[in-house]
């Protein structure tokens, strides 16, 4: 019997040769071997009916239906202007931004051009999900007051520090504790514990851990200083763990750094990147602190509406985590478990409840009733996909329930005309896609608010297997800028 390549069937089908490929995982071509990592196909088979057509078919016409009630802008339009905005790198040598490399960050520059264009009258700019403070320190240099919501602790911590006020007492305390430690850390014989992380002790080699451990050590027990002054002392510390670890964040968590040609950090290093941090908190704190118009929450913001009165927030603006089963305490767990955020496993675990249900640690028990029968459809359609975990179609149950009730306290703590912009992207599982732009907007229209735009800034690169099945809907993997405005 002859037998072809899935190259040559791919050619003559009008396919990919990852969909003959996948067609031969399935089984549905009959004959197929697979020797090594090859599939040889008998020459004679069929190609079989693309079931995926009829479906794929039904929901781009449901997607294109609902961007047709929408103002949708596209990267390439004119009217298109946050494209090159939503870009946090940009951010990364701007005052109080260069003090730690945010992963989720979004710009200053966004926040502030946002705020410009649907905001008539100072206020309070409300951000539910604060990251690393980037919305409420745009509000402070435009003269608006800010509240933010940070359920990860490390993440508030972070926010705190650089929204924090100082004085110059405190400012020059900062200075001199920071040189002494550093210098101190490198003779001294200091004790140190590590963290009950698994990983702990293949963090650093041993010559980094032995200095930057007893850092942090002298850190905790630096006498005469008060509580900002040793924060301020943390958080320096905290932003160079990573660059002076084996590991590095990489997709859903951490991953050890290879290098092409071997490299190690030395001690030597690690003092040079420490003081270099320490300098660029020093030099910010001194061009910039006069600021003290903000409140913050280290907690969820799903029920906001019991700490913000009614109607009193001019505009809220944030980006939540995508559902992309991301859980952000796995990708930030040397942060929280190397500054204390988390002492054990149980802290680990309590927090991860807490969190936006957007990751599949989630409390995933009880199940919402969604008021959106097109997002229905496609979690039922889910469920028949052979997906990598079956709790997917669930934990995007919960997600869109959770995301939904945002919405909602947001739409009550508004004033009238107030404005909302959700930084939000799209998803795939099981060659589906989830529009959360479209899905959030068309939520919010039935709640009361008036969809300005959704602006689409750019597209999101996914595996290759699902840009293989999402290649007729792939327009709708993309990050987009939500637009409200309460009625």
């Amino acid at each position: 019997m002859d037998y072809r390549t899935t190259t040559e069937l791919a050619k003559e089908w009008g396919i990919s040769a990852r969909r003959v490929a996948l067609l031969c995982e399935e089984g549905r071509l009959d004959g197929a071997i697979k020797k090594g990592k090859t599939w040889i196909i008998p020459s004679n088979v069929s190609k079989p009916n693309d079931g995926r057509t009829k479906n794929i078919k039904l929901y781009l016409d449901e997607y294109k239906r609902m961007e047709q009630q929408f103002n949708v802008v596209y990267p390439d339009s004119d009217n298109a202007t946050y494209t090159s905005l939503l870009n946090y790198s940009d951010d990364l040598g701007k005052p109080f931004q260069r003090w730690y490399r945010y992963k989720e960050g979004f710009s200053i520059d966004l926040v502030k051009h946002l705020i410009r264009e649907y905001s008539n009258r100072k206020g309070i700019i409300l951000d539910p999900f604060l990251g690393s403070g980037s919305t409420i320190l745009a509000a402070r240099e435009m003269g608006y007051e800010g509240i933010g919501y940070e359920v990860n602790p490390f993440s508030f911590f972070l926010s705190e520090c650089k929204l924090r006020k100082y004085s110059l007492k405190d400012i020059n305390s900062f200075k001199k504790s920071f040189e002494t430690i550093l210098k101190t850390a490198v003779n001294k014989d200091v004790k140190y514990k590590l963290p009950l992380l698994s990983i702990s002790n293949k963090v650093f080699t041993p010559e980094v851990e032995r200095y930057y451990m007893s850092v942090g050590t002298l850190i905790e027990e630096e006498k005469g200083v008060n509580d900002r002054v040793r924060d301020l002392l943390r958080i320096g510390w905290l932003a160079c763990l990573e660059s002076l670890s084996r590991y590095r964040k990489a997709g859903n968590g951490l991953k050890i750094k290879r290098y092409v040609k071997p490299r190690e950090v030395t001690a030597s290093d690690a003092q040079v990147m420490l003081l270099e941090e320490y300098q660029n908190i020093y030099i910010d704190l001194l061009r910039e602190n006069a600021w003290e118009k903000y409140k913050m929450f280290n907690k969820s913001s799903i029920n906001m509406g019991s700490d913000i009165d009614a109607k009193t927030v001019e505009g809220i603006i944030f980006s939540p985590p995508y559902a992309n089963c991301f859980d952000y305490t796995e990708i930030y767990k040397l942060e929280l478990w190397f500054g204390n955020f988390v002492s054990d496993y149980a802290d680990l675990k309590s927090l991860r409840q807490e969190s936006l249900r957007s990751h599949l640690n989630s409390d995933l028990a009880n199940k919402a009733t969604l008021d959106s029968d097109f997002l229905n459809v496609l979690l039922a359609e889910l469920k028949t996909k052979d997906l990598w975990d079956t709790r997917i179609p669930d934990m995007l149950n919960a997600y869109y329930a959770d995301m939904f009730t945002v919405i909602e306290e947001s739409y009550k703590v508004l004033r009238k005309g107030g404005f909302c912009c959700i930084v939000v992207g799209n998803s795939a599982y099981g060659g589906i896609v989830f529009p959360a732009d479209l899905l959030l907007a068309e939520h919010a229209k039935k709640v009361g608010f008036k969809v300005d735009k959704i602006e689409v800034d750019r597209y999101i690169i996914t595996s290759s297997q699902q840009y293989e099945m999402t290649k007729e809907s792939g327009k709708y993997l993309r990050e987009s800028v939500v637009c409200l405005v309460k009625a």
